[in-house]
């Protein structure tokens, strides 16, 4: 009986203590918030779009037009951008390595936006090769190794993708044909280097890493990746090689900071206890990012063991 009104007692007391607090978040209005990542040999494209405000209550972002964006290249006008759909802005002019960009943003309804990226000289692949091994739990996984040149005396940063090309064969016994196709998909990837991007990278885009520590060096980075089967769960109908394709990116420091702060929102939004972690934003009076970066490619063939 005791046990009973005591925890009578603290419930009341809970319920006196509740209090409402009302919290006045302010409206500072709204912003161009640009995405642009641009890469060497290629046009640049931007899209647009306004800012929202947090108690809005939409999902969709509105699309910006009518923008006048003038493009220059080490300081030098090249050429003003069309907008070839709502919202999304097309250069004509091709992307160099080792130059740095800018774009000046125009429009009546919001104020001036700049931002400026480098696009850093590639770094070769001097050897790609993949090779079956096992993860830690013991599982078959693909193995990767990658031998690059690291620039000496500059702040080097890379972003590392796999895509996994896998040709098939099967009989349809509906149309009493044999049917042949191929298909390419990403590698998940993962890596317990030191230089890697450890927090929860590998799960979705690719490994982000920085040569802080390799400076000028010849490198050897190793990593795996997950295709989404196993070995012996191998379809009878898939051709026993597959051909992995690497894109070797040598980034800014904005496409680091960037995808780097990416990731820790992510894993901040996911865990409750966690403070929420602002994404990297080189946008001056406006918001997103505008980031270079130059890819070095190359594949190799691999084949299924029997």
């Amino acid at each position: 009986m005791k046990h009973i009104i005591l925890i009578l007692l603290l419930a009341i007391i809970g319920n006196s203590c509740e209090k409402t607090v009302s919290i006045d978040i302010p409206d500072n209005g709204r912003k161009l918030t640009v995405n642009s990542f641009f890469a060497t040999d290629s046009n640049l494209f931007i899209s647009l779009t306004k800012s929202k405000y947090i108690l809005d209550g939409e999902f969709e972002f509105e699309s910006v037009e009518n923008v006048d964006i003038s493009f220059f290249e080490n300081d030098q006008l090249i050429e003003k951008l069309n907008e070839i759909n709502p919202g999304s802005y097309k250069s004509n002019y091709i992307l160099k390595e080792n130059h740095t960009y800018r774009i000046e943003l125009t429009s009546e309804n919001f104020p001036l936006a700049t931002s400026e990226s480098l696009i850093p000289e590639r770094t070769e692949i001097s050897s790609f090769l993949v090779y079956p091994t096992l993860d830690e739990y013991g599982y078959k996984v693909n193995g990767f190794k990658l031998k690059f040149q690291d620039h000496l005396n500059e702040e080097n940063y890379y972003f590392i993708k796999v895509y996994r090309n896998q040709k098939f064969t099967y009989y349809d016994e509906y149309t009493d044909t044999e049917i042949t196709g191929e298909f390419m998909e990403p590698e998940y990837l993962y890596s317990d280097d030191p230089n890697i991007f450890q927090e929860e990278w590998g799960l979705t885009e690719g490994l982000l890493m920085s040569g802080e520590f390799i400076n000028g060096r010849e490198y050897i980075l190793l990593f795996s990746g997950y295709t989404g089967y196993y070995y012996d769960e191998f379809e009878a109908g898939m051709n026993n090689s597959m051909t992995f394709h690497l894109e070797f990116c040598t980034v800014s420091k904005d496409f680091y900071l960037y995808y780097k702060s990416l990731s820790k929102h992510r894993e901040a939004t996911d865990d409750f206890f966690m403070e929420p972690v602002q994404v990297y934003n080189n946008i001056e009076n406006g918001f997103g990012i505008f980031a270079g970066y130059s890819i070095a490619k190359d594949s190799v063939m691999f084949y299924l063991p029997d």
